[in-house]
């Protein structure tokens, strides 16, 4: 059997969806399994050991219809015997009808059942659906149910290695290291300036640790605003300048720090990936049970909005409040999450 599995887009996407590829190759090793990806999202699912091709979608290559249609047919070259579309959008869709696989399987919309050979409608109302209906995606094809599986990253001694020596030739290695995730991937995913540093204050109250930013290259005029904003003393325990060539590079940087605190997003997921404790801050637009795996309230803490003020939402799902994310991003204060974050601190300073 020769399985595809397509998502293209978004790294903390692509991190989840490994877990189709693993549960597949742990019922059946002696399968082919092969995983599309965008070519920047790579970094995540090197070295995996579920994946035996990676294919790549490249947007810029394949933008309308017709460029579908023909990558679908390259595709039919590979002999497929199934398709399993994670992403689930015109631009996997396509691609995986014309792949010629005798099995095509997807979430169910109005249009899907005309291109699927099955369609699955996602369970709700459980914990971790992000994982969960992959998984569901997997046992259509398997016939049987998946073990709960969290995805990983792979990294070689050498990279690790390498992560090490750069850690120690720029860092105190006697003291704690925390990497935040000082700012989101949008404006509406980023806690606000003033209170991001507030938590920041609260971090250093409480340890010595030194802090790493992370934050993208077109982000660094936000990143210096926090850091402005921060106590003389936070200050000091501030590593601006620890950049990293490359996310392989991050990643190895990230496996060797004590914690991950900060924004919700992709650092986040990669940090679980790598079995780095987190306290993750979600926005308040953004569904906490989708994305909050491994939550044990020990080892990987998560706060939002709703956990505060559930009466806002009044048991609507977090997505309708996108437009609102900057205004209830103020109600969202360091205070309320105060003592989880200190509780949280302690056990991995301890």
């Amino acid at each position: 059997m020769k399985v595809l599995v397509i998502q293209p887009k978004m790294i903390g996407d692509v991190l989840a969806s490994t877990a189709i590829c693993e549960a597949i190759k742990k019922q059946h090793p002696d399968w082919k399994v092969h995983y599309m990806i965008q070519p920047n999202t790579k970094p995540v699912v090197e070295h995996n050991p579920f994946i035996d091709k990676i294919i790549y979608f490249e947007k810029k290559k394949k933008d309308g219809i017709l460029q579908l249609i023909q990558f679908g047919l390259q595709l039919k070259k590979e002999n497929y015997n199934a398709v399993i579309d994670a992403y689930g959008k015109w631009e996997s869709i396509i691609p995986a009808y014309f792949s010629g696989a005798k099995i095509r399987i997807g979430n169910q919309k109005w249009y899907t059942k005309l291109l699927y050979t099955q369609t699955i409608v996602p369970k709700k109302n459980i914990e971790g659906s992000a994982i969960a209906h992959r998984l569901q995606l997997a046992e259509a094809l398997l016939k049987k149910p998946a073990a709960v599986l969290f995805p990983k990253i792979y990294l070689t001694d050498k990279e690790i290695t390498s992560a090490q020596k750069n850690i120690q030739d720029r860092l105190d290695t006697t003291r704690f290291i925390f990497m935040i995730s000082v700012l989101g991937s949008d404006t509406n995913k980023s806690l606000p300036t003033n209170q991001m540093a507030a938590t920041l204050d609260h971090i250093a109250a409480e340890s010595s640790a030194q802090l790493l930013f992370n934050f993208m290259p077109n982000q660094d005029a936000e990143a210096k605003a926090i850091y402005d904003a921060c106590l003389p003393e936070t200050q000091n325990q501030i590593v601006l300048d620890f950049y990293t060539k490359g996310l392989r590079t991050f990643l190895a940087v990230l496996s060797q720090c004590d914690a991950m605190i900060g924004n919700e997003g992709g650092a986040v997921n990669m940090a679980k990936a790598l079995n780095i404790p987190t306290f993750t801050i979600f926005s308040p637009w953004i569904n906490k049970s989708s994305w909050n795996m491994l939550t044990d309230d020990k080892n990987h803490v998560a706060v939002h909005l709703n956990d505060y003020y559930p009466e806002i939402y009044n048991g609507k799902h977090s997505k309708h409040f996108k437009q609102q994310a900057l205004d209830l991003y103020k109600k969202l204060t360091p205070d309320l999450y105060r003592a989880s974050l200190v509780d949280f601190i302690k056990r991995i300073t301890s």
